[in-house]
């Protein structure tokens, strides 16, 4: 049978935002168009013949007017899968977080993204 590709887990869990923590009036950094940047990944072919399936965890840090100035990522089943999420993430469109006062500020945000293969 033939192995399709299905990605799941299309939301975004914010881990917090540097300026404002504990801030209830603040607001994390949002992703604009992520479902549709993580519906066109490649699933790299590499990794679909070995079956290689898992979530690739990535922190990025948007800065005041919403562009991605640092990248870390916290896991990965393999650096093929690691590099397809990378490659899409210049794609994002970020809105910046802003603190209590409703300016944007510096935030930092976790991105999943789960591979997995089906038959």
């Amino acid at each position: 049978m033939k192995k399709q590709l299905l990605i799941l887990t299309m939301m975004i869990c914010v881990l917090g935002v540097q300026a404002s923590i504990g801030d209830d009036k603040s607001e994390n950094p949002k992703a604009i168009n992520y479902k549709e940047v993580i519906s066109n990944i490649e699933y790299p072919l590499e990794c679909k013949e070995k079956g290689i399936e898992g979530q690739v965890l990535v922190t990025l840090k948007i800065d005041q007017n919403g562009k991605v100035i640092n990248q870390h990522f916290e896991k990965y089943p393999c650096t093929d899968l690691r590099d397809a999420v990378k490659d899409i993430l210049p794609k994002l469109n970020f809105e910046p977080a802003k603190n209590s006062k409703g300016e944007a500020v510096v935030g930092l945000i976790a991105v999943p993204v789960n591979f997995k293969l089906t038959i």
